[in-house]
């Protein structure tokens, strides 16, 4: 694989470029210069040039005070990408950090053996907080996700991951119609992998390892608040009640053991939100 096939959208939300964890590793794993879209969420432009060079990247900036979400971000970036003939899209956030390893396999990939069907390449991913597996999962009804090792290669089992460090084609993404506008922050990963089973297409998993910091591990309620909750439980509401109506009452089944969790939260305000939730079977207003 060569990285003139690959256009990087790197989305920063509240960030300085200069301070992300994924573009300092990035820097120190690379051998080469390399063109960048950095696609930067944040309430104030962070940055007043659109085109600027940074370490060893071409940077080509985009700013929206709006944070209109991933899906926007990468739908731009899915257009550049087509208009300018390139073969794969790969996505990175902020807090990811690049290995050497995943480099050197991704450069050493030769694409071109790799079978017709296979649309999505993506890294074992470990979580910087403790450690563990974070990706590739299976996913099961109710929106189940347990971790799988897996050896590296065309996976055999159906499996789902995270956006930052997966790589798209371009073409099968511009074939359904980009990422859908109906997950603009979370579930939009494991929408576009049930979208890769459901048009019968294939993952291609790398046998080296990115890590990535994850606002759900740790300490649920110090890390994610309660805004970014209730966004959240609207997405995989709806995520879930796409998937089947035995898929969408096994998630109301999780939200009572999830309710009962959150009890013992010092804020209440998570365990209403949930409550409310298992009631309705629409998304939240």
């Amino acid at each position: 694989m060569n990285f003139q096939d690959v256009f990087i959208i790197i989305v920063l939300y509240k960030t300085r470029l200069e301070d992300s964890i994924t573009i300092q590793s990035l820097n120190e794993s690379l051998d080469e210069s390399i063109t960048l879209m950095v696609f930067d969420n944040s309430p104030e432009k962070q940055y007043h040039l659109s085109y600027f060079k940074y370490n060893k990247f071409d940077i080509h900036y985009f700013n929206d005070c709006s944070n209109p979400g991933l899906s926007f971000a990468y739908n731009l970036a899915l257009s550049n990408a087509i208009d300018k003939n390139y073969k794969w899209l790969l996505l990175l956030d902020q807090d990811t950090t690049i290995t050497t390893e995943y480099i050197k396999e991704l450069m050493s990939l030769d694409v071109e053996r790799i079978p017709e069907k296979v649309v999505s390449i993506m890294p074992h991913v470990v979580s910087t907080l403790n450690h563990k597996l974070i990706a590739p999962v299976r996913m099961f009804k109710g929106g189940i996700c347990r971790p799988v090792v897996l050896e590296s290669g065309v996976s055999q089992k159906s499996i789902s991951g995270i956006n930052s460090g997966t790589l798209l084609s371009v073409s099968f993404m511009s074939a359904i119609n980009g990422f859908s506008s109906s997950y603009s922050l979370d579930m939009l990963d494991h929408w576009y992998f049930r979208e890769i089973k459901r048009n019968d297409k294939e993952i291609y998993l790398l046998n080296s390892n990115i890590k990535q910091e994850l606002s759900i591990y740790g300490n649920f309620e110090e890390n994610l608040s309660v805004s970014r909750y209730y966004q959240l439980l609207n997405a995989e509401n709806h995520f879930l009640k796409e998937d089947g109506i035995i898929s969408f009452i096994l998630f109301k089944a999780r939200l009572v053991y999830r309710f009962f969790k959150q009890l013992s939260y010092k804020n209440n305000k998570y365990s209403r939100i949930t409550l409310s939730t298992i009631f309705h079977f629409s998304q939240i207003k």
